[in-house]
C-alpha cells in the first residue's frame, strides 16, 4: 500500500500478494488449531498468526480498487475466505467494503 496515500488504494498486484499471503495465514491458523498446537516453527505461536491474520485481512478490506476488475477480485476473495472460514463480517465491515467498490457496480 502507498503510505503517502490516505485513500488506502493500491495496485491490483498489491492485492494479489495480499491475498496470497492472507490465503497462506489463514491455512496456517487452521493448521494450528486443528493439531491443536500453539506454534509452528519459523511462523510464531497461534495468538501471533491470529494476529497477522487479521492485520492482512483488514489491509484487504481497507483496499480501494483502481478498477472494475481490482473490485472483481476483492470481492470474490472475501467470499472465499468467508466460506472457507465459514465466518461473517459486521455490518460496518459490509458497508465499508461495499463502499469501497461503489464505483464499480
Amino acid at each position: 500500500m502507498n503510505k503517502d496515500d490516505p485513500s488506502g488504494s493500491c495496485s491490483c498486484e498489491e492485492l494479489l500478494r495480499l491475498t496470497t499471503h492472507h490465503a497462506r495465514i489463514v491455512g496456517l491458523v487452521g493448521i494450528l488449531r486443528q493439531q491443536n498446537t500453539n506454534s509452528i516453527p519459523g511462523y510464531g505461536s497461534l495468538t501471533q498468526v491470529v494476529a497477522e491474520e487479521e492485520m492482512i485481512r483488514e489491509k484487504i478490506i481497507n483496499y480501494r480498487p483502481a478498477s472494475a476488475g481490482g473490485a472483481s477480485i476483492k470481492l470474490m476473495y472475501l467470499v472465499h475466505f468467508l466460506a472457507r472460514t465459514k465466518s461473517s463480517f459486521d455490518a460496518e465491515t459490509m458497508a465499508s467494503i461495499l463502499e469501497s467498490v461503489n464505483d464499480f457496480r
